[in-house]
């Protein structure tokens, strides 16, 4: 502010400066304004007055040019200096100039500077004072300018802010109306999912009326299950074999010449009464408690190395086979015909074993017969079946129940059986009863007979309704074969008969080849047999059997004769053929035992 002042104040001395010149010069020279119009006004007037125009001369031309060039120069100057002001300020000169050439005396031209710097004193002083304002306008045009500018920036921003803000409004809206239609589509779903409240609420209502009549039902069937299971608990302790879904089939290895033993073994334990006797957990109790009293007698047992044995052969992921070394220690220690090394007889094998187990299993049973407690009469057939019953009481075990049958023996004296014949009565009877395991048919024998019946014609071929038919053949006692009789009481000659009275539920049937070639008779064996007119007394209206075990002989009879096992098995009912160690699954049994050898012993189911 400073500065601008001190160049203000400099610029109103140099114009001051300029106005005093050339006010001097005018009053040097001699002309204002007033005097040069005088003299122009005479000079027309005489050019008029003398009808002449307007002279050339010197002096007037000359000093109009120069006044005229003068003032000229003048305005010029004036106007050069004051071209930055306003027009104002030019016209304030003129006048001032104008004045002075009216002041003829000094006095006056003093007055006049006096009254002019007065008057240039007020206009410096106005000029100052609008510069100052003007200084002051242009700060606050600065100011203003500057505040334009931000307002401006602002302006932008708030404009670019409201665009942005119009722009979120717009997705404002947008989300608002995608959010309106999803509020529409809710109400809509609530709308639909109250109905199916509601209708669920119907269902509830109508499932709780349901499920009480289920919770009747539930407890019905609760007692119901609770009643199976019982059930269930009996038949597992009864049938054990129930559990398992698949057969073991384990086999047993050759130790030293015991493939007769394997063989006898696999069959014993595919027999499905047997085995479930053996899993029974009562049945395995009273075994081990006996075996504990029979020890202390320092006696062999063979009833619970046979229940180790079945329990191996029937474990769950058991090995493929083992080696019944046990089992062959104890059958040597009671037995001397089976020693380790040396060839058994199949044959011999289960008939021991059967009998030792019903010896050691054995308890009394009460069979309620009528006249169970009169004298023995043989000869009255009811008599005999009575008593023979009343002994059988105390020899009853599982190996009786499931292996023994009875067989009916008649023996018949041809004297009296005359003597009664012509008083037109039936001759007197003996009868008698006794106890079977197994059925022993001699092949060779079977042949003749078959041979002689047909005219002897020779046909090696057998089938086991001829072995049936020969077993129930009537024989003839004479000569030194007589048998005493009761009735005439003498020796005399007699026919003997021997029926099947009651059959077994496990029929073995041994077929018995003799001392010579095993192969010169061949057997033909069915699966299922019925053997209803060959047994008296019946149980059921047919008397069939099926068959689930063969021991099949390989070879001529002796030391190098070798025995395998064709087994059904009661869980899923495949043939599988047990060879030692070895287990294989059979397509056709008729095949493989034909392919193999002869069959030897036939192991039978009768069927309920």
């Amino acid at each position: 502010m400073g500065k601008r002042n001190k160049n203000y104040k400099n610029e109103n001395k140099t114009k001051e400066k300029q106005y005093k010149r050339n006010s001097r010069y005018q009053k040097d020279l001699g002309f204002n304004n007033k005097n040069n119009n005088r003299r122009e006004e005479d000079e027309e007037f005489s050019h008029k007055r003398n009808g002449s125009k307007k002279s050339n001369s010197y002096s007037s031309n000359s000093y109009n040019s120069y006044n005229r060039n003068n003032r000229k120069r003048f305005t010029r100057r004036e106007k050069n200096k004051c071209q930055n002001k306003d027009t104002n300020k030019i016209d304030h000169y003129l006048i001032k100039n104008r004045e002075k050439n009216n002041f003829k005396n000094k006095d006056d031209e003093k007055k006049l500077e006096i009254v002019l710097e007065e008057e240039e004193n007020l206009l410096n002083k106005k000029e100052h004072k609008k510069d100052k304002k003007d200084i002051s306008s242009q700060k606050d045009d600065d100011e203003n300018n500057n505040l334009i500018e931000d307002l401006k920036e602002k302006n932008q921003k708030l404009e670019e802010i409201i665009n942005d803000r119009n722009n979120e409004m717009e997705k404002m809206k947008i989300e608002i109306s995608r959010k309106n239609e999803i509020i529409e589509e809710f109400q809509k779903k609530e709308e639909e999912l109250n109905e199916q409240i509601n209708s669920l609420l119907k269902d509830t209502n109508n499932a709780k009326n349901n499920c009480k009549n289920l919770s009747k039902k539930n407890k019905e069937l609760e007692n119901e299950i609770k009643q199976k299971n019982k059930i269930m608990e009996h038949i597992r302790k009864v049938n054990p074999l129930i559990i398992y879904m698949e057969p073991t089939l384990i086999g047993l290895n050759n130790i030293g010449a015991t493939c007769f033993m394997n063989s006898t073994l696999q069959c014993l334990s595919q027999t499905k009464d047997l085995t479930n006797y053996f899993l029974n957990e009562k049945n395995k109790d009273r075994i081990i408690n006996n075996n504990i009293a029979i020890k202390n007698k320092n006696e062999y047992q063979l009833s619970p190395i046979f229940l180790e044995l079945i329990q191996k052969l029937w474990e769950i992921n058991g090995p493929n086979s083992f080696s019944p070394n046990t089992f062959m220690n104890t059958i040597n220690n009671m037995n001397p015909l089976f020693k380790s090394g040396q060839a058994g007889d199949a044959k011999d094998f289960i008939i021991f074993v059967l009998e030792q187990l019903h010896k050691e299993l054995k308890q009394s049973i009460n069979i309620n017969f009528q006249d169970e407690n009169g004298p023995l009469n043989q000869y009255d057939k009811n008599s005999a079946i009575n008593y023979f019953f009343n002994d059988f009481k105390k020899e009853c075990s599982i190996i009786s129940d499931i292996f023994f049958g009875f067989n009916e023996t008649t023996n018949e004296c041809l004297y009296c059986k005359n003597i009664y014949n012509s008083k037109g009565l039936n001759g007197p009877i003996c009868y008698n009863y006794g106890i079977f395991n197994c059925l022993i048919f001699p092949l060779e024998e079977v042949k003749n007979m078959k041979n002689m019946q047909n005219n002897f014609i020779n046909n090696n071929i057998v089938t086991l309704y001829d072995c049936f038919y020969y077993n129930q053949k009537s024989d003839y006692f004479t000569g030194d074969n007589r048998n005493y009789c009761n009735v005439c009481k003498q020796l005399y000659d007699s026919i003997y008969m021997s029926k099947i009275f009651v059959s077994p539920k496990i029929l073995v049937i041994i077929l018995n080849r003799g001392r010579g070639n095993i192969y010169d008779v061949k057997l033909d064996f069915n699966e299922i047999i019925d053997i209803t007119q060959f047994v008296q007394q019946k149980d059921c209206p047919q008397l069939i059997y099926n068959l689930y075990g063969v021991i099949t002989h390989i070879g001529q009879s002796g030391p190098n004769a070798h025995f395998i096992a064709s087994c059904k098995s009661p869980i899923d009912n495949q043939w599988y053929r047990y060879n030692d160690a070895f287990v294989n699954h059979i397509n056709n049994l008729q095949k493989d035992v034909i392919e193999f050898g002869t069959p030897y012993i036939l192991f039978y189911q009768k069927s309920y």
